[in-house]
């Protein structure tokens, strides 16, 4: 689902960002000296352009950084994927040759980390405040397994809830599961979507995200599961019907190598961690404001947008508890799975 331009000091690439987007920089990132001689000088991965949230939020990140640590801890961002595939530059964090990342996990390297995929694990921003971020389910389940993998988890960044984009009409009865849709609806190599998609009738169809645009326009497919930025900047032009049924979440995480981040001082340690949270916090109070935005923009194009109730909502986690859940015990693993359910008991 993802994806060496170094644009000399990290004061310069943060001045391009802001002209980019037109962004301030937060109270904490006025612009510091970089010391004459860093103690570290650091490569952080960016799958995304800059002007785009997640680069935007990136640059946040470093600039805190600099400024809180006066210029010792300089972060080099490099944007667009010029370091290289999500699943390689992952492996490069491991291994400590990138030291930061904001990216979501892929399970080819544990297939617990398919737990953020959960169906209906979660289906509001506050429930996602509760279980994504420090103590919270979700975080302290894949900062557990990251550790094995040598991956420090810092924090949480919430991308977005799904739905599944149609092109042309709304399929018939689109909120009942029981109601068979006879559309085939492109998902990636995983458990939970397929899932999820057979449970609303559907007939799921697994295609590289790469051609996922030139497979809907050729009708190889009739619509896609992935998360609402996702529908609206990838395949916006072609989606006619918007079923936002809030099913799965998509949450990016910002990584670094764990013997790198051991190696550190206290007190740096909580330089690093205490940026990573700010981005995160930021993100997730910005969170349903861009929602709405994205679904007015469908809207105000022509597409049909159809959204569930909080009480649709929690009497279909009810059922997916019921009959989604165990069949991720063999990926997921029973004991997480069970763990999970205390977690959604709790949010009641």
């Amino acid at each position: 689902m993802k994806k060496k331009i170094l644009l000399g000091g990290l004061a310069l690439l943060l001045a391009v960002s802001l002209v980019a987007t037109g962004c301030q920089a937060p109270p904490e990132a006025e612009v510091s000296e970089v010391a004459e001689e860093p103690t570290y000088h650091w490569i952080m991965a960016c799958d995304y352009s800059p002007g785009q949230p997640a680069y935007v939020a990136d640059m946040r990140f470093a600039k805190t950084v600099l400024d809180a640590s006066d210029g010792r801890i300089v972060i080099d961002v490099h944007p667009g994927g010029v370091l290289g595939d999500w699943i390689i530059v992952f492996e490069e964090i491991m291994r400590g040759t990138v030291q930061f990342y904001n990216v979501c996990l892929p399970s080819v390297y544990d297939p617990r980390l398919g737990v953020s995929y959960i169906p209906y694990l979660v289906t509001s921003w506050d429930e996602v405040m509760v279980v994504y971020t420090p103590g919270g389910f979700i975080y302290e389940t894949v900062d557990g397994i990251l550790a094995n993998l040598g991956v420090k988890l810092l924090s949480s960044w919430p991308t977005g809830f799904f739905g599944v984009g149609i092109k042309g009409d709304c399929p018939p009865s689109p909120k009942d599961p029981d109601v068979a849709k006879n559309l085939k609806i492109r998902i990636w190599a995983d458990p939970a979507p397929e899932a999820i998609i057979e449970f609303f009738g559907y007939m799921p169809t697994v295609i590289p995200f790469a051609d996922t645009y030139a497979a809907l326009a050729m009708g190889v497919v009739d619509g896609v599961c992935t998360d609402l930025p996702d529908q609206l900047d990838y395949f916006g032009d072609q989606i006619d019907c918007f079923i936002y049924d809030t099913s799965l979440f998509e949450c990016w995480f910002y990584l670094t190598n764990l013997e790198i981040y051991n190696a550190l001082s206290p007190a740096d340690q909580k330089i690093i961690l205490d940026a990573a949270l700010y981005v995160q916090d930021a993100r997730i109070k910005e969170a349903e404001e861009w929602e709405e935005k994205d679904l007015q923009e469908f809207r105000d194009q022509g597409t049909e947008v159809i959204l569930f109730t909080p009480e649709e909502l929690a009497e279909l986690r009810d059922r997916a508890v019921e009959e989604l859940w165990p069949k991720l015990y063999g990926t997921i693993g029973k004991k997480i799975m069970m763990d999970a359910a205390d977690a959604v008991a709790a949010l009641k």
